[in-house]
Formats: C-alpha cells, structure tokens, sequence
C-alpha cells in the first residue's frame, strides 16, 4: 500500500504544497504535486508585527485550494501537515491564526523554531544532491523572513542556524517607496554583514568550499540562467553559473520595479524581494572566497516528507 502524505510550508512570502507517495521503504519519493503560491502572509506584519486581516483572507483561500488537492490525491486532514515558520513565530497574533486554521480545516498546524527548520531543509536537500558530496559546504535557504544556514560535510552536521534576514524582512528596512533602489543597497549591505558574524565566526575553522541554496530565490537564479543561456531544463539539483549570478545581479539592481518583473526568467512574485536576496548570496559567496554554487529544488517541505516518512517506518506503521 502507498504511503501518501501532503505538506504545506506557510512561509512569510509564499505557501508551498507537496504532495508525495513511496510504495515501500526504499522506493524514491514520487512528487504527485508541488505548487506555490505568493500568499505575502508578512506583508505588513514585518513593520507592525501583525499579521494584517488581508494576509490572513489571501493565506485561506490559499489553504483551501490546497487541501482540495490533497484530497484529490487521497489525503485526509490528519494526513496534511502545515509547517508555520518565520512570520508565525514572530507575530503576536500568529498562535491565534494557527490555531483558527486547525480549527476550521482540520489539518495539523506545527510551528517549528528556526533550527528544526534547518534540520528539516538539510533533510530535503542533501537527498537531492549528487553522492558521494563530500566537500565542506554551506546550505542556505532564503526565505521571507529568516534565512537557513546548515554547514556540513557528507552527512554530518557541523554547524546550524536561523537569522532574520529574509527578503521580505529586508524589503521592510530598507526601501524607496517599497522596493528596492540603489540609494540603500549600502546600508543594506551593512546590516547584512553585521548579521552575518555569527555565521562567519561558526565557519572559521571548517571553511565551506560549495554554496547550495535551497530553492526559493536560488530556483529564480536558475530560471533566469536558463532563460539566458540555457541548459537542462529539469534537474532536482544543479550548478550555477556564478558569472551569470553576478551579471544578472548588477542588471537587476539597476532597474525600476516594473523592469525586474519583465526580466527574463523572473517569476513575478519574486521580483519584489530578488535584488535583497541576492545581496545576501553576494555577500556569503565573497566572505568565504567560494566559486562553486549549487541550487536544489527540494527544501522545507521535502524534508519534512522524508522525516515523516523514515518515522513511520521506524514506528512499524508502513511497510
């Protein structure tokens, strides 16, 4: 019998479903669905730290389009699990909205800190990667309003931590009327330093040689690498072109918001928050002087997957 689960990741920027199967224990994951949609759930909440009644409408209509599919695909409700991470941990009113949300759909609503995030992203991705993968490497996920950082080599973790540095949290710091300009990319990149030495003090020693990110932001990177250059269409994971990354950097900076939604390969729901992550990528590729970068399309949600999955078997309940 299948083994069929569904998750939701409840971002700052955007909401993410997968739903996946595996018919025995060390069959492959197969992906039935993956969506995403821009929810914005941090609009506003970055500067008030609520999360305004507009987000909450956009996050249900959303869930139930959501949950509709995951039934589709044979889902219960306590087979749907929706991971609340940055802006939900943050707001004063986000354990009233998740516990509005378990009420009223019936799903498993589970806010999980920064580091659990960061166990569940490494999970995800380092079953994408290439094996053996046994260089020091930095695994980043970008998201609204944390970013993920997991130093590791082979499979073991050396180094794990959540700083809020997301792009939308970036976005309400530092912006000309909203968006991004270059009249504040220093002071950004000020911050962005600042906040960074925790990371740059942990990595010291062990120097990571390879930068992943984990899909989000570096998944637009590739878009626009392909649109540009071209390449494999379809690979869970992949190299980036770090010349490319630089080029498409200074281009993006440069030009007026309704420029950089027509650029080529950028997904519209991106644009807003593209230029601050990729100040973010600049800024952890120079530190450490790395010239390789990898993206992988698997992330929180995967992972998840895969750690539901692995506890059931262990637990005799399938297979």
């Amino acid at each position: 019998m299948a083994y069929t689960r569904a998750g939701i990741d409840l971002g700052t920027n955007t909401f993410q479903l997968l739903v996946a199967s595996c018919t025995q224990a060390d069959a492959p994951m197969q992906i039935l669905t993956n969506l995403q949609r821009p929810v914005q759930l941090g609009k506003g909440a970055m500067e008030a730290g609520v999360i305004q009644s507009e987000a909450v409408d956009r996050a249900q209509i959303v869930l139930t389009e959501f949950i509709e599919i995951a039934a589709t695909h044979g889902c219960a409700a306590h087979e749907i699990t929706a991971l609340a991470t940055s802006i939900l941990r943050n707001a004063t009113n986000g354990a009233e909205i998740m516990s509005a949300w378990q009420r009223s759909f019936g799903i498993q609503v589970e806010l999980i800190s920064g580091l659990r995030e960061a166990d569940l992203i490494f999970e995800g991705v380092f079953q994408s990667l290439p094996q053996p993968w046994e260089r020091p490497t930095l695994l980043m996920d970008i998201g609204g309003g944390s970013v993920e950082f997991i130093l590791f080599q082979g499979a073991e973790v050396h180094f794990k931590t959540s700083l809020e540095l997301g792009g939308l949290k970036l976005r309400s710091l530092f912006n000309k009327e909203d968006y991004f300009d270059l009249s504040i990319r220093e002071a950004c990149i000020a911050y962005i330093d600042e906040h960074l030495q925790p990371l740059f003090a942990a990595c010291a020693v062990q120097v990571p040689q390879v930068l992943v990110g984990a899909a989000g932001a570096f998944e637009t990177m590739w878009d626009i690498e392909y649109a540009l250059k071209g390449g494999v269409a379809h690979k869970q994971a992949r190299a980036l072109d770090i010349p490319c990354f630089y080029e498409v950097k200074q281009e993006i900076e440069c030009l007026v918001p309704d420029e950089r939604v027509l650029y080529p390969g950028m997904r519209e729901f991106r644009a807003g928050i593209f230029p601050y992550a990729n100040l973010l990528v600049d800024r952890v590729l120079t530190h450490f002087g790395m010239e390789e970068m990898w993206m992988s399309t698997n992330s929180l949600k995967e992972g998840f997957w895969f750690s539901q999955r692995d506890e059931a078997i262990k637990k005799g309940n399938i297979f």
